[in-house]
């Protein structure tokens, strides 16, 4: 893992003193280190994604344990492969119990809670508000017009390929493609919310 050490014991220190501040630029620093690691060890993005917001889940639940790491690299990959494994044994027990659950971290899903989610909790935290502002300024006047479409109006998939002349492939591509773009924002509010979001 490669994040300036300086920048790293800033944020870690205000996230061990509670500041959310601290707890999006850690997880903005080690994400891509993280996500990478994790495929490194488990075929499975969906998989890893969750994993990684377990994570930073259990790092905010034990935030008042994290100001005597001296190592902060090597404490987060210790505890991030614990959570790793843990995800993948409870995957595996959730299928063999339940064989409809094999589909459960594929890249296949369905965004809708993830994105009402977002727009609920958006409306009780004006930092959120002003993140989600600025994710949805990074989208296409076509990815706009889709994501008002499906979540604003409620609009099926294929009467928005109706009203757009795209075809429901496009409208699902053009709507995945927005998510991607919002998925930091996402993944905070979700974080902060205590779900559990498959993005």
């Amino acid at each position: 893992m490669s994040p300036q050490p300086k920048n790293v014991c800033k944020n870690w220190q205000l996230l061990a003193e509670g500041e959310k501040q601290g707890l999006y630029e850690c997880f903005n620093i080690f994400y891509d280190d993280l996500y990478r690691f994790g495929l490194s060890l488990y075929k499975n993005p969906g998989l890893v994604k969750e994993s990684i917001h377990n994570l930073f889940l259990e790092l905010w639940h034990i935030k008042h344990k994290l100001g005597g790491v001296q190592n902060i690299q090597q404490y987060i990959l210790v505890i991030f492969k614990r959570i790793l494994y843990k995800t993948y044994r409870q995957c595996l027990e959730e299928t063999q119990t339940n064989p409809s659950a094999t589909g459960r971290f594929t890249e296949n899903v369905s965004f809708e809670p993830s994105y009402e989610a977002i727009l609920i909790a958006s409306q009780q935290d004006e930092q959120m508000k002003i993140r989600l502002q600025n994710a949805l300024e990074k989208l296409s006047p076509r990815q706009k017009e889709v994501i008002c479409l499906r979540y604003f109006d409620k609009v099926a998939f294929k009467d928005i390929a109706c009203q757009t002349g795209l075809s429901e492939r496009t409208v699902y591509n053009t709507l995945h493609n927005a998510i991607k773009v919002l998925r930091e924002v996402i993944l905070w509010v979700l974080i902060f919310n205590s779900c559990w979001p498959y993005l």
